[in-house]
């Protein structure tokens, strides 16, 4: 059975959280801080995509505050990829659920790198439909432990 956001809602809940005191705020500052991880929403009515200046870098495109150019970040996903991600929206609007998808994505420097998307339906107070989300970029993890001390920085890797 597919993990559902009510699943991750219970996971998440602030109060189980409380006691060590890390608010939402820092901890979307942590996850976020050494990659790039963007955040997005998808008004379906007007079919208008806003996103944080992370996406537009993800997607190597020029920021905006408006709705980001859906025909220029389409053609920056791998041609071989571009049917599954749309497949995993249409799903979840049908479905009024959540998705997951990792495909190959064209930065800037034209070379394909990896990157994660992941999203939830939902209703406007207004009843209307939209999609939020979260994408970034996808790869292996290095473990690192960083020293700071004595003015001196060492990095040891495992």
């Amino acid at each position: 059975m597919p993990l559902r956001f009510t699943d991750i809602d219970e996971r998440s809940n602030s109060a189980d959280r409380d006691h060590i005191g890390i608010s939402d705020k820092e901890i979307v500052e942590l996850v976020a801080a050494y990659r790039l991880y963007g955040f997005w929403r998808m008004d379906l009515e007007s079919g208008h995509f806003f996103a944080t200046k992370d996406i537009f870098t993800l997607f190597g495109m020029e920021y905006t505050t408006g709705p980001m150019n859906l025909v220029e970040a389409n053609s920056k996903i791998h041609p071989d990829d571009y049917t599954l991600v749309v497949q995993a929206l249409e799903t979840c609007i049908e479905q009024k659920n959540s998705f997951h998808v990792i495909f190959r994505l064209k930065g800037s420097d034209q070379n394909y790198k990896f990157a994660r998307c992941v999203g939830r339906y939902r209703e406007t107070p207004e009843g209307r439909g939209e999609m939020v989300g979260v994408t970034y970029e996808f790869f292996e993890r290095l473990r690192a432990i960083g020293f700071v001390g004595d003015g001196t920085e060492n990095l040891a890797t495992a």
